[in-house]
């Protein structure tokens, strides 16, 4: 994500944000949504027919990700340009423009029949990795008529697609993009889905010609198996100071990524901690100082795995952990998808909390996070079940698994406050920004 411009804005900076535990939150009856510190300023709904996933921004155009396919609208007018079904989950997505052409990119991670030159609108179409027929990989759209999309090819990937990460290359011409999958699931095994696997895909996306897109490279990985697969789940980028953060399932590792058609992917720093369930995703700092992996784990953020976890860059050193102070009683909780908001003198977490619906996380301090804002929906058009959370250009949108596009504001005059991006693909940290950070030196 590009910075044009920085806001340093003291109304940011001095925001009345406080921790939860001295904060006056909503009550959290059935009547009313749990919430603190935010406010729910519009909704795009769809379902609960469909599973929503990953969301992705280029100027006033939103990508939202469904199971089934893909929603494209107005982040300022609110407009649903179009529902566009093409089946194959999770269609996690991100964009990319060039040359007035906008590019639309999505994992596809269960097979599809003939997925390749189909799109499905429903579940028929899944299949088995054994299957010869199926399909799965990255699909390439081009959206430059955001009410008309326009198919452009598909990459076939080994073991398919379940998250991916854009690399923009454009010395050379092309945008890179790092495919993470894994042989977990008896239907996700076959054909050149083998356990142990131990590799990431590199699909290289010719700018001038996308339909010549193709495998380049399948650099190994290295770490102890996760349900008997090696492999990574999630791979975030900050081109600035040329590290992946790649959260592969069964540890945490950082790359050097200084040549990023050639990850140093087998001289990682290894980060073990047996404490970590499934390690999921993680961010940046902007500063590039820290990193914070997420813990995608098994309960109701009572307590236990499902946390925060935050390390320092240049080392793996571990700083603290931190799970929001909000159990969910029966309903399945855990961090899943966030990213830092680009502000001066903080670090800033939003983040999905699936049951626990959006959250904000200060860590200023590494060493002692706190929340400091969360909407956690009850009413309406149902509970939280929250995938992702982001911040974008003074509003942090959700794309909640039931509930489809939320947007929502923080409290206390910050509409306006942080930097101003072109575009937002979150697994893609591109410019540093040494934002002044007062706080104590952990060690």
């Amino acid at each position: 994500m590009s910075v044009r411009r920085f806001l340093c804005l003291s109304a940011f900076a001095a925001l009345a944000l406080v921790p939860i535990g001295t904060a006056s939150p909503g009550t959290a009856s059935p009547t009313d949504d749990a919430r603190a510190g935010m406010r729910l300023s519009w909704s795009l709904p769809d379902g609960p027919t469909r599973t929503h996933s990953d969301i992705a921004f280029w100027g006033d155009v939103g990508v939202a990700g469904n199971y089934d396919g893909f929603r494209v609208f107005n982040k300022d007018t609110h407009q649903l340009y179009v529902s566009y079904l093409c089946r194959g989950p999770q269609n996690d997505v991100s964009l990319w423009r060039y040359h007035g052409r906008l590019l639309l990119f999505q994992s596809v991670d269960r097979p599809q029949i003939d997925g390749a030159t189909v799109c499905s609108h429903s579940s028929a179409s899944d299949t088995t990795a054994s299957d010869p027929r199926g399909w799965e990989g990255i699909r390439i759209f081009d959206i430059t008529n955001p009410a008309s999309p326009v198919y452009v090819h598909a990459v076939r990937t080994d073991c398919g697609s379940h998250t991916h990460t854009l690399i923009p290359d454009l010395a050379n011409g092309r945008l890179l993009i790092y495919v993470s999958s894994f042989p977990i699931a008896s239907q996700n095994i076959g054909g050149t889905c083998q356990q142990p696997f131990g590799k990431i895909s590199i699909v290289s996306v010719p700018l001038n010609a996308p339909e010549n897109a193709q495998v380049i490279s399948q650099p190994p990985i290295s770490a102890p198996p996760y349900s008997g697969a090696v492999a990574c789940h999630d791979i975030t980028v900050f081109l600035a100071i040329h590290k992946a953060a790649a959260s592969c399932m069964s540890e945490g590792q950082i790359w050097d990524i200084s040549d990023p058609a050639n990850p140093d992917t087998l001289h990682a720093i290894h980060i073990d901690n047996t404490s970590v369930w499934f390690w999921h995703s993680a961010e940046f700092t902007w500063d590039g100082r820290y990193v914070v992996f997420d813990d995608e784990g098994t309960g109701n953020c009572g307590g236990g795995n499902g946390r925060i976890w935050i390390y320092r860059t240049s080392d793996g050193a571990f700083q603290s952990s931190f799970m929001i102070p909000r159990p969910q009683g029966g309903s399945y909780c855990s961090v899943h998808n966030g990213n830092l908001i680009p502000v001066a003198g903080r670090y800033l977490l939003a983040a999905a909390w699936y049951s626990g619906g959006t959250g904000v996380v200060d860590f200023t301090n590494p060493t002692a996070p706190r929340e400091v804002a969360y909407y956690d929906a009850v009413t309406g058009r149902g509970a939280a079940d929250t995938w992702s959370s982001y911040w974008y250009n003074g509003t942090i949108y959700a794309n909640d698994m039931t509930r489809g596009v939320d947007a929502f504001n923080l409290l206390g005059g910050t509409s306006s406050a942080g930097a101003t991006w072109s575009h937002l693909n979150a697994q893609t940290q591109e410019n540093l920004t040494a934002f002044p950070i007062s706080r104590p030196t952990p060690g």
